[in-house]
């Protein structure tokens, strides 16, 4: 499912992010990334994503080989990820149901499909009492929901997410990790970045530990 082998990354050509890193997750597995800050786990998601380069090594994510993969089809490796972050990237002048109908327009779904997906995305985080809101009336907590409700929205083989919970108070920090072990139960394969390292024993879930871009642990 995910395969990095010997991958370097460097900013400005001399700061590096990741250093020489190997490693395999598995289909369907749920795995934590952590380290401190700086330690490359954004780096290491972006990369997954392809929203940056590397500089060397070769990386597997769906059978594609994603350092290869040329602009024009980029598409064909996205729709297959869904992404969550920390800060939400919520459109504020849009409602929550837009927020989420959005990307279904942007892979072309029917509305009568959109209409329905969305709704059950939204129901699957307990929101459907809140589709006409804007992000703005929502809390935090309810945020990180619909960004969550928009990543699983077309159905991903993988979920990526970088600091979801960074923002939020333990008690709901733990309701959202829920809804991604939930995600995990229907066969999506989770990568969750984070600090919190509390959030990692509670759960028991395998980590990969980063360190100046070196994986210190997998």
């Amino acid at each position: 499912m995910i395969q990095l082998y010997n991958v370097f990354k460097t900013y400005g050509g001399n700061i590096p992010a990741l250093v020489d890193v190997s490693l395999v997750i598995r289909e369907g597995a749920f795995v934590f990334v952590t380290g401190p800050s700086g330690a490359g786990k954004t780096t290491l998601l972006k990369i997954l994503f392809r929203w940056e380069n590397f500089d060397s090594g070769q990386v597997l994510v769906n059978g594609m080989n994603i350092g290869k993969i040329k602009e024009r089809n980029l598409y064909l490796l996205r729709r297959t990820i869904g992404v969550v972050f920390q800060d939400y990237k919520l459109l504020p002048h849009r409602t929550v149901f837009e927020n989420i109908a959005l990307v279904q327009q942007v892979v072309g779904a029917s509305y009568r499909a959109l209409k329905a997906r969305t709704w059950e995305a939204l129901k699957s985080v307990g929101l459907s009492h809140k589709k006409d809101a804007y992000p703005l009336q929502l809390s935090g907590g309810e945020q990180q929901r619909v960004a969550i409700a928009r990543a699983l929205v077309n159905s991903p083989k993988i979920l990526l997410a970088d600091e979801p919970t960074g923002n939020l108070d333990p008690e709901i920090a733990h309701d959202i990790v829920k809804l991604f072990e939930r995600a995990n139960e229907q066969g999506m394969t989770v990568v969750f970045a984070t600090h919190n390292h509390e959030l990692i024993r509670k759960t028991n879930y395998p980590y990969i530990a980063l360190n100046r871009g070196n994986i210190v642990r997998a």
